[in-house]
């Protein structure tokens, strides 16, 4: 698992009130590092794998990058949307203004942006971009 995917999933399957509504697959939280998720898992679940953008932030003394990833929360397509929203709202919470651990770098700041709607014909489902901004260390 790589140091940004090891960060975020570490606060994620950390914070008791947001597992509390997830499924489990093997006996851990269902929040998925890979993409897709496995095709045995049971909704509600997260995906969170890979940046969807990476870009350059150094300055004369520093080596840094900025890092957007994307946290998808699904659940089943019930009839209502609040479960997959209150996931949502929660990840934002655990990460929105935070300073994530990340091997190897300085996290000087997390900002998110969302959620908002990925909802298909079997699943509902919300979006929370991340976007880091990190120096190495």
């Amino acid at each position: 698992m790589g140091a940004v995917t090891e960060a975020i999933y570490n606060v994620l399957a950390g914070d008791a009130t947001l597992t509390a509504l997830l499924a489990t697959y093997g006996g851990e939280p269902a929040i998925f590092t890979t993409d897709p998720a496995p095709g045995d898992a049971v909704l509600p679940y997260i995906v969170s794998a890979g940046e969807v953008a990476q870009s350059p932030s150094d300055t004369k003394t520093t080596r840094g990058r900025v890092a957007v990833r994307d946290v998808r929360c699904y659940t089943d397509a019930s009839g209502s949307a609040v479960v997959v929203e209150t996931i949502a709202e929660r990840v934002r919470a655990l990460l929105h203004r935070q300073a994530l651990a990340i091997l190897g770098f300085e996290c000087v700041i997390a900002d998110c942006s969302g959620p908002v709607a990925a909802d298909g014909q079997d699943a509902y489902g919300r979006i929370v971009s991340v976007r880091l901004t990190m120096e190495e260390e």
